[in-house]
């Protein structure tokens, strides 16, 4: 049987040192906390809930989903990154992205949006010279940088993974940079078509494929019914991304049943993924029972 890792994003709903351990004791693989620097509903700093996170479990991975790269200088992230691995003994994984949905928070850290592809590949190559390598001398147009140490270095050799979010422009960022992949709202179909492009791609830049995670962020809402499951995402996603979901909802969340969600997960496992982080599309106090219902009904699918 082919190993499948499960993750399970915070909903931060409650008390999360509670819900960060009854995730790990449920038995996932990972657990990871997304974040906007403004967005249009309340958010925290997801690298410092992770730190909070890190000194009550032992096992799971912490990873961000998505961290906003362009807008963060990546000397600081490096070294908040460092301090989570080194508080979780080597568990930190860093997901990344580049944004671009919400103009206020480009205009907030006054950085131009069309430069946040470009930031973002100068961001992930210092990143892991900083980790990796003493006295750096960087040439970039955003990051330039002239032998800088930083010490100490991450738990992880040779350094935390860097999974690469986003969509299809970013397939090229996944292969060239990338140790993991991270898309969200992708159908199976799209991962399908996407992976063995990444692949592709990745050889084309003398990569080994096999050194990048296939993993999906999928959003996720149990119900009674396969149709009860979609109206309660369908509102729940609109009110996050302001646009209607009407119509998504059939193509990109996890919906259904337990069934329903195991065979749509089985899905994304024939298209290549071996590692599902899934997100609740659902309010509070229905999603709080998410994760005890994956645990017993979903994972004994694939393990």
């Amino acid at each position: 049987m082919l190993e499948i890792k499960f993750g399970y994003t915070l909903t931060r709903s409650g008390d999360i040192l509670e819900e960060a351990k009854a995730i790990e004791d449920l038995g996932f693989d990972s657990l990871w906390v997304a974040e906007h620097v403004v967005w249009r509903h309340p958010v925290q700093d997801a690298l410092m809930l992770l730190a909070a996170a890190a000194t009550v479990t032992k096992r799971v991975r912490l990873g961000t989903s998505i961290l906003l790269l362009p807008l963060k200088h990546p000397l600081l992230v490096a070294k908040a990154v460092t301090t989570l691995d080194h508080l979780s003994n080597g568990r930190a994984s860093l997901g990344i992205g580049i944004g671009g949905e919400y103009q206020p928070e480009f205009d907030a850290m006054q950085i131009p949006k069309e430069e946040r592809g470009a930031r973002a590949n100068d961001a992930i190559q210092l990143m892991k010279r900083l980790w990796t390598e003493d006295n750096v001398t960087f040439e970039s147009r955003f990051y330039p940088m002239e032998d800088i140490t930083v010490d100490p270095k991450p738990v992880q050799k040779p350094h935390p993974p860097i999974l690469v979010g986003g969509r299809r422009k970013a397939l090229p960022r996944v292969a060239r940079y990338g140790d993991g992949w991270l898309p969200y709202l992708y159908t199976p179909e799209m991962y399908r078509e996407d992976w063995v492009t990444i692949k592709d791609l990745a050889v084309e830049a003398g990569r080994d494929p096999a050194a990048i995670e296939p993993t999906v962020y999928a959003f996720i809402v149990i119900d009674k019914s396969y149709e009860a499951a979609a109206a309660v995402a369908a509102a729940r996603l609109q009110n996050t991304y302001a646009q209607s979901f009407d119509k998504l909802v059939y193509r990109y969340p996890i919906i259904g049943t337990p069934e329903q969600c195991a065979e749509r997960v089985n899905e994304y496992v024939e298209a290549g993924c071996r590692h599902v982080i899934f997100t609740p599309a659902a309010p509070p106090d229905q999603a709080k029972d998410f994760p005890k219902t994956i645990a017993e009904e979903i994972f004994p699918r694939f393990r």
